[in-house]
């Protein structure tokens, strides 16, 4: 063992390829790795379940002359209050990101949003969807929701939008 030690310590030099093929051997591992966990995987996925789309197409034969939006951003619909500070305007602009309306009756003269459908389906949730319907109030949103139990038909949700007939 003293001699094999004695000669490597006595030419350390030897080793300098292999340790720098062995740095940059790690260094390529450590940038793979962090590729492959940094990757984003996304997949195709339908905008509208079964149940929304049979209330669609309800919406649209009881108001044919309106157009419907659907899945409407809440940051399309509402923004911050003009004059409040940043940090009450980013605070304002969280409460609404990432959250959407299920449909939005718009007057096709004017741009104009006449209501918004929710439709309540078993993802809903009474308590967050009373804080939901404070924020759009806030808009002069009308809100209307309309229960997915039993299936709507065009005569159980007629009621719903006689407001918005003509």
């Amino acid at each position: 063992m003293g001699s094999w030690f004695a000669s490597i310590s006595s030419d350390p030099s030897r080793f300098v390829p292999l340790g720098g093929g062995l740095l940059v051997l790690l260094a390529i591992v450590l940038v793979l790795r962090r590729w492959w966990r940094s990757r984003v995987r996304l997949e195709r996925r339908p905008l509208l379940t079964k149940a929304e789309l049979e209330l669609l197409a309800i919406l649209r034969a009881a108001l044919p002359s309106r157009l419907i939006g659907c899945q409407v951003s809440m940051g399309a619909l509402l923004q911050p209050r003009r004059g409040i500070n940043r940090r009450a305007a980013s605070l304002a602009r969280n409460k609404i990101s990432q959250k959407v309306v299920d449909f939005a009756v718009i007057d096709p003269a004017t741009g104009f949003v006449e209501a918004l459908i929710e439709l309540d389906d078993s993802t809903h949730d009474a308590r967050r969807d009373a804080a939901r319907d404070r924020l759009l109030a806030q808009g002069r949103y009308r809100v209307i929701r309309i229960p997915s139990r039993p299936r709507p038909t065009a005569e159980t949700v007629r009621p719903y939008l006689a407001s918005l007939e003509r």
